[in-house]
């Protein structure tokens, strides 16, 4: 387990993201994606957002975190699930580098959600969710392009919450802590290591072995982030 900033993280991290509009239009692409799959690894699953999502629609999610804080809100959510999802859902500790052994193979996707920008050594964690896909299984990846644009991406997540009145002093708390925090997590050269253009990613998953583009574009986060969607 890695007690870092995400630990502090974990808290914002769920309330902030399952509001803002910038990660709800990228979280429908996983889904669009994904749409009809039964088995689904959610690797680095963090508060487990994307994986409840998953489940909830019926697919079997094994989701998996290395960082406690993160996990330990994962671990809440799928006690708190109604007994048909929860046994759908296996929460795991777990590096994305080497898979949990519990992690079955041959799943019909692989979800690295805001996965890849912490890790050093991506293409160890493309192997290893090349190695647990089925043939025709998909690999979903999003994340930055580039060390973030906080003040652009929260500037028009505010004003989007204007104007649908949902700007509240609980939103408002809320989003005041969780700026703090990914302000020093952009700004950390430790904690941000590794960014993508989509083009970049698609050719680097190709030499790896995967053969079929179904999505590629950098259109989420207010033009900050990619959206990769690959077949094996």
């Amino acid at each position: 387990m890695v007690d870092n900033i995400w630990s502090d993280f974990a808290w914002s991290y769920d309330a902030i993201c399952s509001q803002l509009n910038c990660y709800r239009r990228m979280a429908d692409k996983i889904l669009r994606d994904t749409q009809g799959l039964a088995h689904v690894i959610d690797a680095g699953c963090g508060t487990g957002l994307v994986s409840q999502a998953l489940v909830r629609r019926g697919a079997r999610v094994t989701g998996f975190d290395n960082n406690p804080g993160m996990l330990a809100v994962a671990l809440r959510k799928q006690a708190e699930s109604p007994e048909p999802e929860r046994a759908r859902w296996t929460v795991l500790e777990g590096d994305v580098r080497v898979f949990p052994e519990r992690v079955e193979g041959g799943a019909d996707a692989v979800v690295l959600n805001n996965v890849l920008f912490y890790v050093r050594e991506p293409e160890a964690v493309l192997r290893e969710s090349l190695a647990h896909l089925k043939p025709g299984g998909r690999l979903i990846s999003a994340g930055p392009r580039r060390r973030p644009d906080l003040q652009k991406v929260m500037e028009q997540s505010i004003e989007e919450w204007k104007a649908e009145g949902r700007w509240d002093e609980q939103l408002q708390k809320a989003t005041a802590y969780h700026v703090d925090l990914t302000r020093r997590l952009v700004t950390d050269p430790n904690e941000m290591v590794t960014f993508f253009e989509p083009e970049a990613l698609v050719a680097e998953l190709r030499r790896l072995g995967f053969t079929r583009v179904l999505a590629a574009d950098h259109d989420d986060y207010y033009g900050e982030n990619y959206y990769v969607c690959m077949e094996r």
